[in-house]
């Protein structure tokens, strides 16, 4: 009789896990993409195997990485997922999307607000994927791999931080910094912008393209205001909270004589009325090691050309701001955050108007504290 009642108890209890499914039987999603042409939503679905790296976690060796892409279009992009699942022939997970990405396209038109009201009604997302925009082609960039056979989760789509920690200079964004953001009337939004770069490396005697963050699309209220390339973002590093390793080249004259490797530098912004507007003040601090030095130099020669060099960035990021109508500095939200009353009456949609005076000093205070292994 014992007997019977425990085997019943175990029956009762196995019964619970019948309808599950095994984990080998569902698609994983890994990223989406969302582009805009012909009055129709595209969305792109990035699929990849787990069962590689579970063998690279187990001391296994690596097997090659295979990516599936799947694309639909729709009025809408729900509708267009909805598609999706008219040929993908098993059950789909969406709980491991780790990146989003829209098309410079799908920023003009407005997307990511509808795309994020989705998604924010969809419990398997979660709200830390990161989140980029692109002018290339959604296609390419999710069949880009990286190199030695690494799966795509180790990808700079879905694993952004480890070299924005040793090389900082746009900062990876999640989804929810972006609605964060976007619920501010304040703040301007650094979306960052991926591309593949053909040139810098080789896989067995092949061009091995990879994944590069090369800009930033600035957004205002979930609205594209401007995309602005890497080469003119270099000051926005210095306001940037989380900057954590960045470099300045040492070249006087246009000749590369050393370098000196900047680690966590902290902003500030103030300001006052001058004139009848508001006129700011950025004051960055910073210590940094000298990791290479080619010719005889001091140390107060070193000091003095980096503050100009980290002036002269910053300066220049405001400018191109300046030109675009983009807020780079968040001037805005550092007045919003100092004196509501001053913000409220002195801004245009939450923004403040920017002309070349608004910005009226930049204030640099660098120390160097090693010379590489060597303390001071």
């Amino acid at each position: 009789m014992i007997r019977a009642i425990v085997c019943c108890f175990f029956c009762f209890v196995l019964t619970g896990c019948w309808g599950m499914k095994d984990i080998d039987h569902l698609a994983y999603i890994h990223a989406i993409g969302i582009d805009y042409e012909d009055d129709q939503v595209i969305a792109y679905a990035q699929l990849i195997s787990f069962s590689g790296l579970a063998k690279v976690e187990a001391g296994g060796g690596r097997e090659k990485s295979t990516v599936t892409i799947g694309k639909a279009k729709g009025e809408t992009f729900n509708v267009a997922t909805d598609r999706l699942y008219h040929t993908i022939q098993q059950g789909v997970s969406w709980g491991h999307i780790k990146g989003i990405v829209f098309t410079e396209r799908a920023l003009k038109k407005g997307l990511v607000r509808d795309v994020i009201d989705v998604l924010d009604r969809y419990n398997e997302i979660r709200y830390t994927i990161w989140a980029f925009t692109t002018k290339e082609s959604i296609e390419q960039l999710f069949e880009t791999t990286p190199f030695l056979d690494y799966s795509p989760y180790f990808s700079l789509l879905a694993n952004p931080t480890d070299i924005y920690k040793q090389s900082s200079f746009i900062q990876p964004k999640r989804i929810n910094e972006l609605i964060a953001a976007s619920n501010e009337k304040a703040v301007t939004f650094p979306l960052p912008s991926l591309s593949v770069e053909e040139k810098s490396w080789t896989e067995n005697k092949k061009k091995k393209p990879m994944l590069k963050i090369d800009g930033v699309c600035f957004l205002h209220r979930y609205n594209k205001q401007a995309c602005i390339p890497r080469r003119q973002l270099d000051g926005l590093r210095w306001v940037t909270k989380g900057t954590g390793r960045t470099p300045i080249y040492i070249q006087p004259n246009s000749k590369m004589i050393g370098t000196l490797v900047v680690r966590g530098p902290k902003s500030s912004i103030s300001y006052k009325i001058k004139d009848g507007h508001p006129v700011f003040t950025v004051e960055v601090q910073a210590t940094g090691s000298i990791i290479e030095l080619r010719e005889r130099m001091s140390e107060k020669q070193i000091v003095e050309y980096a503050s100009k060099t980290v002036e002269k960035e910053v300066q220049s990021l405001f400018e191109h701001g300046v030109k675009e109508g983009v807020d780079t500095l968040q001037l805005s939200n550092a007045l919003y955050r100092q004196n509501v009353n001053d913000w409220r009456k002195y801004t245009t949609n939450g923004v403040v108007p920017l002309t070349k005076n608004t910005l009226q000093r930049i204030h640099v205070k660098l120390s160097i504290d090693t010379y590489g292994k060597s303390k001071k």
